[in-house]
């Protein structure tokens, strides 16, 4: 293998070189590059200490938020690249963080800390070969995920790198060897250890991978850990002619059908989530009335409890709530679209999309229902029809003038918005009107 550093990087390598240290390109950065894909971080060891580091490259340039563990951050004319002390590290007490951190003199003792062979390559930048103790290349290409070293001593000094490794194989389309996978389903426990941010951090990388519903099939109790949520899910028959998969089944082929946009890869995971809850069986087959609510509210008490930001979480969960009714005449439309703008409108477009090719084997159902209500939505756009509060003819001021007060106001503006939505024109004196009737 060839790996052709930037300019810039080769003469940082080049620079701890001329003062008599060892320098080697480390990391994602060399697995990226095999892939073909374009690097975009540049990590760099070195037996030179962080003290010797800034010295050579200059204070000024330098960052020292990760010195505790001998990364000195320093900027260079293409950006920023990380440069860390040979080290080996020991005493993992939480499943994640090493208790104490010493410095090596080798690139071997380095990467022997390593998570999988695919990391634990070095690229010697001075003598332009590949440092490979492990057989990553080796392993890379045969797209096979395998740890350095005894993979429960590896996960049980990060438990992350358990959803790590779920990430690389949804990426790349990895696959774990025995050992590893054996390893990562006997240490799924202790992710509960793990902070909510650092999970939901790599929940989102993961969903968004080419190969997320082989992993979201295969690794369903791993997740649970963190979503319980998941477990009724997973062998849950929906005993009805609409749907051939068990609900965690169908879940996972609506992620992987869905575009890549992650709050619709998210929507979609948490869709059906309540459909366990919700199963009522008569004479037709099963059914699951009121799903779409309790799927909605589910996801809200998941996506807090994994630190997700307001605005996703919010959307998400409007999102799910609206899954279950491909909206058939413009007045529905219209009533969707005071709660959805333009835009997430849209986003429901792909979440209806992605259920409906997930939903049997062989042939999906018809997209015509789909393509009805999108048409219907452009008529919205292009008219400029009134869907939302503050697009009535009237506002709040204009009810304020005619006696209403505090929150009589803005539940008369929904009512009029209902009656426009449902056929009455939008004209000024023809909703004050009508609002007036409210005052008897």
């Amino acid at each position: 293998m060839i790996f052709y550093l930037p300019d810039s990087v080769q003469n940082m390598c080049n620079r701890l070189y001329d003062n008599h240290f060892e320098a080697f390109v480390v990391g994602g950065c060399i697995r990226d590059a095999f892939l073909g894909l374009t690097p975009h971080d540049y990590d760099i060891a070195t037996n030179a200490r962080p003290e010797q580091i800034m010295q050579i490259f200059g204070k000024e340039n330098c960052s020292e938020y990760g010195r505790a563990f001998g990364t000195v951050g320093v900027k260079y004319s293409g950006g920023f690249a990380e440069i860390t002390t040979f080290r080996t590290e020991t005493d993992y007490t939480d499943y994640r963080h090493p208790a104490t951190v010493l410095f090596a003199d080798s690139i071997l003792d380095d990467l022997a800390r390593r998570d999988f062979t695919c990391n634990a390559m070095a690229w010697d930048a001075k003598n332009h070969v590949l440092v490979d103790p492990f057989g990553g290349e080796q392993d890379l290409q045969q797209k096979m995920l395998r740890c350095v070293g005894i993979p429960s001593a590896r996960f049980r000094e990060d438990a992350l790198r358990i959803l790590r490794g779920m990430r690389f194989c949804a990426r790349f389309g990895f696959q774990p060897d025995l050992l590893t996978d054996a390893a990562m389903r006997a240490a799924a426990f202790q992710l509960k250890y793990i902070s909510a941010e650092r999970i939901f951090s790599e929940l989102r990388a993961m969903l968004m991978g080419d190969d997320i519903t082989d992993i979201l099939i295969r690794y369903p109790e791993i997740l649970a850990v963190r979503i319980p949520e998941i477990l009724p899910c997973i062998a849950f028959t929906q005993h009805t002619h609409w749907h051939d998969f068990t609900v965690w089944e169908h879940i996972a082929r609506t992620v992987g059908n869905a575009p890549k946009n992650l709050t619709i890869r998210l929507a979609m995971l948490f869709h059906d989530i309540a459909k366990p809850f919700c199963f009522t069986w008569d004479y037709e087959g099963g059914h699951f009335y009121g799903h779409a609510v309790k799927s909605s509210e589910m996801a809200n008490q998941i996506l807090l409890r994994l630190k997700s930001d307001n605005y996703t979480r919010k959307l998400v969960c409007k999102l799910i709530l609206y899954h279950r009714e491909t909206p058939k005449t413009l007045p529905a439309v219209r009533k969707i679209l005071s709660v959805l703008d333009s835009q997430e409108f849209q986003m429901l477009i792909q979440v209806l999309d992605a259920d409906r090719l997930s939903k049997r084997k062989g042939e999906p159902e018809s997209r015509s229902k789909i393509d009805k209500a999108e048409a219907l939505f452009h008529i919205c756009m292009e008219q400029n029809l009134c869907c939302r509060v503050k697009d009535l003819a009237v506002s709040g001021n204009d009810l304020l003038s005619l006696g209403f007060q505090g929150k009589q106001i803005g539940v008369v503006l929904n009512h009029l918005l209902e009656s426009v939505i449902s056929g009455t024109p939008n004209q000024k004196d023809m909703l004050l009107s009508l609002a007036e009737e409210f005052l008897i």
